[in-house]
């Protein structure tokens, strides 16, 4: 499959995807700073949201600089990971409009472990088609990675439990954990 056609397809979604959730967000109430503030946790889930859409496309990204070959495998498993995305504006409406409820919280982390299998899915996929990039390939896949995503899961299934909106707060670190380590050559010109 034409790489470049999956790549453009894949970047239209995203940006429909980060779309949908600015134009989620409300117009204040008001013209005073305290009508604003109380948009803010729709804005603080958006932004969560936002910066862990940028941190994983900026790995997509990765991830198709190093494969040479896209199979109707690695097609399948990225439209299964775009699709579990465009589940994140629904996700990010809902916990930013009841942020202290347990099911708010739970359905955001689904769709977050949901979405990372699938970018798993997806690495693996392109691994197994272009085993002469494997070793570029898993760095996206590293235990280090796992390990602290494992501990984020675990302790926003605990942080549901008792505060709820704890959960994106969460995950925003995870997010930031993966801008922070991303592969050291991704920001080399060739790449």
């Amino acid at each position: 499959m034409n790489k470049g056609r999956v790549e453009a397809f894949t970047d239209a979604i995203v940006a429909i995807i980060m779309t949908i959730m600015v134009l989620e967000m409300k117009v204040p109430e008001g013209p005073s700073l305290k009508a604003l503030f109380a948009e803010r946790v729709y804005f603080f889930a958006y932004l969560i949201s936002f910066f862990l859409i940028a941190t994983t496309w900026y790995s997509h990204h990765y991830l198709f600089t190093h494969a040479k070959w896209i199979s109707k495998r690695a097609f399948w498993a990225n439209c299964i990971w775009l699709f579990m995305m465009s589940l994140s504006p629904v996700a990010t409406g809902w916990i930013g409009a009841y942020p202290n409820s347990r099911t708010t919280a739970g359905f955001y982390l689904l769709v977050y472990v949901l979405w990372g299998l699938a970018f798993r899915l997806l690495v693996y996929s392109l691994i197994r088609d272009n085993s002469e990039s494997r070793q570029q390939l898993q760095l996206l896949v590293q235990p280090k990675r796992s390990i602290f995503e494992m501990i984020a899961i675990v302790a926003c299934l605990v942080a549901i439990n008792f505060v709820p909106v704890l959960c994106i707060v969460i995950l925003g670190l995870d997010g930031l954990f993966w801008i922070v380590y991303t592969p050291r050559e991704s920001d080399k010109p060739n790449h």
